[in-house]
């Protein structure tokens, strides 16, 4: 079985932001995001084939666990949408009720994000023996590359990274590795700030030499002065820092186990087609 797994704030908010308000529903609604998320769904549909579809959907109303470990956690970031946080939410709110209607299934973890519940059920999947694709522009997600489990970033130079070679040749290191690299050099999209001296470059070394956080640390005696006083100054902030940027791969989601009660998507159907049985009477 194949598994196609939506990043669906993601690609809710990049169609937000590329394509015109003037996208309205027959009341005159803007529904620009969500026109963007279904042209995009079925057109990865037509291409992969899955045999199911799941989107993933943060909870922004309520703090992460990772808000609760690292109070910096986002910090610089404010609603999305910006002066249009309200209709941007608003548009998400339709595609979540929406989606069941047209065999997607729509999930969401109170704190946990997006990506959690995709890591989940990418791992489950895996171990069922079935392969997963998963669609973002979100690089956390290399991450989770591995046999059976592929990263497709969507665009108009659309990336697909299906093996620990395609990851290390975008982030530099295996996809094993990409949680320590981001511990040490930080993440600015996340606030993270990483250890102070240690920039990227020399991420990448010290990981190529040496592998995981725990055998960088053990073999401080070989690093040179100034890296290992940064280490040693900041040990506590690059452990916090890896477990605040690990996706978590173990949520018992039921909600994903249950089988659609709706039709999936027809083969060739049109985005305007989809979207009035995903609105329905709204």
């Amino acid at each position: 079985m194949l598994i196609l797994l939506l990043d669906a704030y993601n690609l809710l908010y990049r169609s937000f932001v590329t394509l015109p308000v003037a996208i309205t529903d027959q009341s005159g609604r803007p529904i620009n995001a969500v026109y963007g998320m279904i042209s995009a769904t079925l057109r990865l549909q037509s291409d992969v084939q899955p045999d199911r579809i799941l989107a993933a959907f943060d909870t922004p109303e309520v703090p992460t666990f990772r808000h609760e470990l690292y109070a910096g956690y986002q910090g610089h970031r404010g609603p999305l949408g910006g002066d249009q946080a309200e209709e941007f939410a608003r548009q998400v709110r339709l595609a979540q009720a929406g989606l069941p209607a047209v065999g997607i299934t729509a999930a969401a973890l109170p704190r946990f994000e997006a990506d959690d519940i995709i890591g989940s059920v990418a791992r489950e999947a895996q171990e069922a023996g079935d392969r997963a694709i998963i669609v973002s522009t979100d690089r956390d997600m290399l991450q989770l590359v591995r046999p059976g489990v592929e990263v497709l970033v969507p665009g108009s130079r659309a990336a697909r990274y299906a093996t620990a070679e395609s990851v290390r040749d975008r982030m530099g290191v295996d996809p094993e590795f990409v949680t320590t690299l981001k511990a040490l050099a930080g993440d600015s999209s996340d606030n993270i700030p990483g250890v102070q001296g240690i920039g990227s470059k020399t991420a990448v070394h010290l990981i190529e030499r040496f592998g995981s956080l725990e055998s960088i640390y053990a073999a401080m005696h070989e690093l040179p002065a100034r890296p290992a006083a940064a280490l040693q100054r900041q040990r506590d902030e690059a452990f916090l820092f890896r477990q605040v940027v690990t996706i978590v791969q173990n949520l018992s989601l039921d909600a994903w186990r249950e089988p659609s009660t709706s039709p999936p998507i027809a083969p060739g159907s049109r985005v305007r087609e989809v979207i009035d049985v995903m609105l329905g009477d709204t």
